[in-house]
């Protein structure tokens, strides 16, 4: 029997991951295991969410992604053998794909079995950051996530990112929508620490 909930933040604006680190914290806090895996994101960014594994014994937090996924780019460059593909964004800042369709597409694959595992050992929380770029960039199939959340028992679970079917809409108890009214990056504003990541 599935008892436990499942949360969606999604939408085009920012706040996605805050607000699933927010939810995590809380469980954290009150002695709670938690696990977080990111879809995109990789450990070497050094993002400031990444410290948490440090103050908490009852975390486990996966970055498994391999960057940005850029599919529509503005040119392509070789750098040490390697193909990289550019894009720019909001006012003219650049984002960097140096993956290639292959590894983005494991990365997804590796982190959805992860999950898989990760909810037989039944932590309370199951935290997937961006999996909903996945499915709507076609690295994850949507049934594969269904059939996920139907298999979360008492584990509550928050899914982010842009995009969301109708059928995780359904499945869903709680989704937010981000919406952007204003981005700092359409300025040519670039993140900033302890705001951003």
């Amino acid at each position: 029997m599935n008892n436990g909930l499942i949360y969606v933040f999604t939408g085009e604006g920012k706040g996605k991951t805050s607000a699933a680190l927010g939810v995590a914290t809380r469980s954290l806090l009150l002695e709670k295991r938690v696990v977080w895996i990111a879809f995109y994101k990789q450990e070497s960014w050094g993002l400031a969410e990444a410290k948490l594994k440090g103050k908490f014994e009852n975390l486990e937090m996966v970055f498994g992604g391999r960057g940005f996924r850029i599919s529509n780019f503005d040119k392509k460059i070789m750098k040490e053998g390697k193909e990289l593909k550019l894009a720019t964004v909001g006012n003219g800042a650049r984002v960097v794909d140096t993956a290639s369709e292959e590894e983005h597409l494991a990365a997804a694959t590796n982190n959805l079995e992860l999950a898989s595992e990760r909810l037989k050992d039944k932590p309370f929380l199951l935290v997937m950051d961006e999996v909903l770029n996945a499915v709507s960039e076609g690295m994850v199939d949507p049934r594969e996530l269904v059939e996920l959340l139907g298999k979360r028992g008492e584990t509550h679970i928050v899914l982010t990112g842009r995009g969301i079917s109708e059928q995780i809409e359904d499945l869903a108890d709680l989704v937010t929508e981000c919406k952007k009214i204003k981005h700092p990056y359409d300025t040519g504003k670039l993140a900033v620490a302890g705001l951003d990541f």
